[in-house]
């Protein structure tokens, strides 16, 4: 591998707090950075990710952190950046755990905690360009694979190697930058796959789950409001598909999803329809072979969700005017 040199990557520096913003330039600076863009408004940040395509973004959480958090979840998606694999790095002055956690789970590589000295920058940085993490999509999440490996079990999402254009350009790998564009595509369409896989795999998992339950003569404890927004995200995507077959399989799968919410909605008919147009969009994603390969992977998912809604309504029973039951369906197939 060549030697590192910074001064050939582009970086989106935003911080709407001046001082710390000059702070971070001097350490970038320091360490060899040269094409720095300065941004004080997200609104700034968004524009030259779509538009200039920085190598590495650093963006500041300060005052702004749900802000921040739904913009690295929509360049990691693909809605804002034409790499949603963009090297990315936040930064903070607090160090709770909610802010970690939300930070971590947004998507980011990294997240620094201030005051940060040049070293540790550099440090940071080298390790995104020498051994930056394989990414995972679940239908929730998409970034950096953080799981320890007794996480890793039969059904898991897989690790997925992410394109480091952020390498590519500061070790002047000249066969991986002519490249770039096919290698983000190639790399794009699998997480889309596997993102509109899960999606399905939830929706089916939860109805399968919330019909046992019925069967059972118990009310599944089912978060029919995410139901309804995961239904909505398949709809989107499938749309890319330009299939008019796949557009009304998944319409009829929001209407089914609206249905649900309404007053004796919730049935074993509209749960069982629910499941049929998910296993449909599925078929048309992945072809009744990757239908038979998930099989295993949806019954064992939907056997723990339904143990997990079946100790919810019990503890509903147990305590006499208590609040309903936690959100159970977005855990189902992640």
């Amino acid at each position: 591998m060549s030697d590192i040199d910074y001064s050939r990557a582009s970086v989106a520096l935003y911080d709407p707090v001046s001082v710390n913003q000059r702070t971070t330039r001097y350490s970038l600076h320091e360490i060899g950075f040269r094409d720095i863009f300065q941004l004080n408004t997200l609104a700034e940040l968004r524009r030259i990710v779509q538009d200039d395509a920085p190598h590495l973004i650093i963006a500041e959480t300060a005052d702004h952190e749900a802000e921040v958090f739904r913009l690295v979840r929509a360049i990691r998606s693909g809605e804002v950046s034409n790499n949603p694999f963009v090297a990315l790095l936040l930064t903070s002055w607090r160090r709770d755990a909610d802010l970690v956690r939300n930070a971590i789970g947004c998507g980011a590589d990294d997240l620094l905690i201030r005051p940060l000295s040049n070293s540790f920058v550099e440090d940071r940085v080298r390790t995104l360009v020498r051994a930056r993490k394989p990414f995972i999509v679940t239908s929730d999440y998409i970034g950096p694979d953080r799981r320890k490996d007794k996480d890793r079990g039969e059904g898991s999402a897989k690790p997925i190697e992410a394109p480091n254009v952020l390498k590519a350009v500061v070790t002047n790998d000249i066969e991986a930058l002519q490249r770039a564009h096919a290698w983000i595509d190639e790399a794009q369409r699998t997480v889309e796959g596997e993102r509109l896989r899960r999606l399905c795999m939830r929706i089916i998992v939860g109805a399968e789950a919330g019909m046992r339950e019925m069967k059972a003569g118990r009310q599944p404890a089912i978060d029919l409001k995410e139901f309804e927004n995961s239904a909505r995200e398949l709809r989107a995507r499938m749309a890319k598909f330009r299939s008019s077959e796949a557009s009304r399989v998944a319409k009829a799968l929001v209407d089914i999803a609206l249905e649900l919410q309404e007053q004796s909605g919730l049935t074993l008919a509209n749960l069982s329809l629910a499941k049929e147009l998910s296993m449909a969009a599925y078929v048309a994603y992945a072809g009744d072979d990757g239908m038979e390969r998930s099989q295993d992977e949806m019954a064992k998912a939907a056997e723990a969700l339904q143990k997990r809604m079946a100790m919810a309504s019990a503890r509903k029973i147990q305590v006499e005017g208590g609040a309903p039951p936690p959100a159970e369906l977005k855990r189902a197939a992640n």
